[in-house]
């Protein structure tokens, strides 16, 4: 079955422009609209997509451009529902921006490779992490829940695709939605969905950090602390919280509804096959 069309027109009206302004903003948007807004998208397409940006980057001035691709790609992914190939197309298009010859630029008082570093794309993210779901039943809750699972697939695939090495927002994620206390069936099939799509796309990654049991520093402890669940144990990945995840997943899906339920049942098949 074909897939159906994608309207992103409603972020032309809603974003606030970046200092390269809209006309900048309508040349990105038009790229990513036709490959991915589209039923139908592919290799070529995502090369072409990858080839325009590159050619339209802002070498000079790279912040305004930057903070423009990064929020487009982000504000796209939370638009295509799970499981549609497209979300894949996207992050193809992030890998291939990734392995351009780069140009070197400054960033916020640093210099970075602009495609091999991606200044500003964990800024970005950042800033898209603050937009939770509330569980309150509010107008518009509902869409903001299905955005925060598709932002949560998208990131994951760029962790597991190697774009990104942001395992921050993998463990923020987890921490929340298995190391919290959740009031609601609609918030812990949410959190299961989510933390599902991260270990399903990045459970290698996630499980390899847990083996590594890395130092960390004071910034990093506070950040990567455990939840209340878990208190007492280290901060940051471990076989031990690995371990607490997988456990809880199982927990979590025995009264999980449908969606949630087959999701957490491929996150434990990959940690099956990882653990094996």
């Amino acid at each position: 079955m074909s897939e159906s069309l994608i309207d992103f027109r409603s972020l032309v009206d809603s974003y606030d422009f970046a200092p390269d302004g809209q006309e900048k903003f309508n040349t990105l948007f038009g790229l990513l609209d036709k490959a991915i807004g589209s039923s139908t998208s592919g290799t070529d397409a995502n090369e072409a997509v990858a080839n325009g940006i590159d050619e339209i980057s802002n070498r000079d001035e790279p912040e305004g451009f930057l903070w423009t691709l990064w929020t487009l790609l982000i504000e796209i992914s939370k638009r295509i529902p799970l499981d549609d190939s497209r979300a894949q197309s996207l992050v193809e298009i992030t890998q291939k921006l990734k392995a351009k010859q780069s140009a070197t630029v400054e960033v916020w008082g640093s210099t970075y490779s602009l495609w091999t570093d991606m200044p500003l794309f964990g800024a970005v993210m950042r800033e898209a992490w603050n937009a939770t779901p509330t569980f309150d039943n509010s107008l518009g809750d509902a869409t903001t829940i299905a955005q925060w699972k598709s932002l949560n697939s998208f990131a994951a695939r760029l962790l597991g695709s190697s774009v990104q090495s942001w395992t921050n927002f993998a463990l923020w994620e987890l921490r929340q939605g298995l190391e919290e206390p959740l009031s609601s069936q609609q918030a812990k099939d949410t959190y299961l969905i989510t933390t599902s799509e991260w270990i399903t796309h990045a459970g290698k990654v996630l499980y390899d950090e847990g083996r590594k049991g890395a130092q960390l520093d004071e910034d990093d402890v506070r950040a990567l602390r455990t939840g209340s669940l878990l208190k007492g144990e280290a901060s940051g990945f471990s076989e031990v919280r690995w371990r607490f995840w997988k456990k809880k997943i199982e927990e979590l899906s025995v009264e999980a509804g449908a969606e949630a339920k087959k999701r957490a049942e491929k996150a434990l098949e990959v940690i099956k096959s990882l653990e094996a």
